[in-house]
């Protein structure tokens, strides 16, 4: 009994036939767009001013360079909170080599370069890093980036960070 349904599920298959699918011509396809409005091309009036890019706007221009000599990548300004002073070569210079994503290139750069975590109210300017935390940069010889969740994000400095950070340098 099994086999014989088996079989029979096997040759219905088999006779199936292919479907045969029709070309879209432009004919067939200006009359789907006469009668559904959704699906209309909609082309730019004439006149209509075009949304343009201003031209001083830059993503590089916006951001700070970090790279290795092979590779680079790019983090928001300000979110280089402390950089000594024989790294200062890596930082803000021609990119050269190939862009990585972030994460990539912390992976790869993890020698010279660390992340610190910081709250919304860091980044804003509204509460301080901790001054531990700001004591603890200068012991080790890298660069550190601001992240909120494992991403780079800018930070605004407050007042007594500022004058902790310049001292520090």
């Amino acid at each position: 009994m099994k086999i014989t349904l088996i079989l029979c599920a096997l040759a219905a298959n088999a006779l199936a036939a292919t479907p045969i699918l029709v070309r879209v011509t432009p004919k067939t396809l200006a009359d789907l767009q006469a009668r559904d409005p959704m699906i209309r091309l909609v082309k730019p009036v004439e006149g209509q001013v075009k949304v343009a890019r201003p031209d001083n706007q830059s993503i590089i221009k916006d951001s700070t360079i970090l790279h290795d000599g092979k590779n680079w990548t790019l983090v928001p300004n300000g979110a280089v909170v402390f950089m000594p002073a024989a790294l200062k070569t890596r930082v803000n210079t021609k990119p050269v080599g190939n862009l990585l994503s972030w994460q990539d290139f912390l992976i790869q750069n993890r020698a010279w370069v660390t992340t610190n975590e910081v709250t919304f109210e860091q980044a804003a300017g509204t509460e301080a890093l901790p001054a531990d935390r700001v004591l603890s940069w200068t012991k080790q010889d890298k660069i550190v980036i601001a992240v909120h969740q494992r991403g780079p994000i800018s930070v605004r400095v407050s007042a007594e960070t500022a004058a902790t950070t310049l001292t520090l340098r």
